[in-house]
């Protein structure tokens, strides 16, 4: 979105949708077993883990802006490890991404337009309005940057 102007309740349901809609159709065809490419590189499960954590951890920014209260703590390069992902299957992954997105959506439908407005310091990011918060989130950084994570482990596992 280039613009402020652009960015509404409902563009944001559009793209976690969008989300939903990508993100389960690699985890259908995603094996968590595949190796990592690099030393230091996350594997399926930890990025996996990462964006679900990253999912839910919005509404909890979100109540930042609705008690008006800054700063918004922002924790980066944190897998949001649950120990129960060392062994889950695919299908615990699926169901807990699909529940984060529909939270969201629950939480971006609820959310007074004062509120989606309001202005706040966001720890390392400056000042943003909750729905530009909620853009960058959904689009740049779920989407932007660890979608093309994950297709790259279904690309290594069914090599060209």
């Amino acid at each position: 979105m280039s613009n402020m102007s652009d960015i509404t309740p409902e563009s944001l349901i559009v793209i976690l949708d969008s989300l939903k809609a990508d993100y389960v159709a690699v985890i259908d065809q995603l094996d968590l077993n595949t190796p990592i490419s690099a030393a230091g590189d996350w594997n399926a499960r930890q990025i996996l883990s990462h964006i679900i954590g990253s999912l839910n951890r919005v509404p909890i920014h979100a109540g930042y802006y609705l008690a008006n209260v800054s700063p918004i703590p922002i924790t980066f390069s944190d897998p949001y490890w649950i120990e129960a992902w060392h062994d889950a299957p695919i299908q615990a992954f699926k169901a807990a991404f699909e529940a984060a997105v529909e939270g969201n959506k629950a939480l971006v439908r609820s959310l007074p337009s004062d509120v989606f407005w309001r202005v706040l310091p966001v720890t390392s990011f400056g000042e943003l309005p909750l729905g530009a918060f909620l853009m960058v989130n959904y689009n740049d950084h779920i989407r932007g940057q660890h979608l093309h994570q994950l297709k790259a482990f279904i690309e290594v596992a069914q090599p060209a």
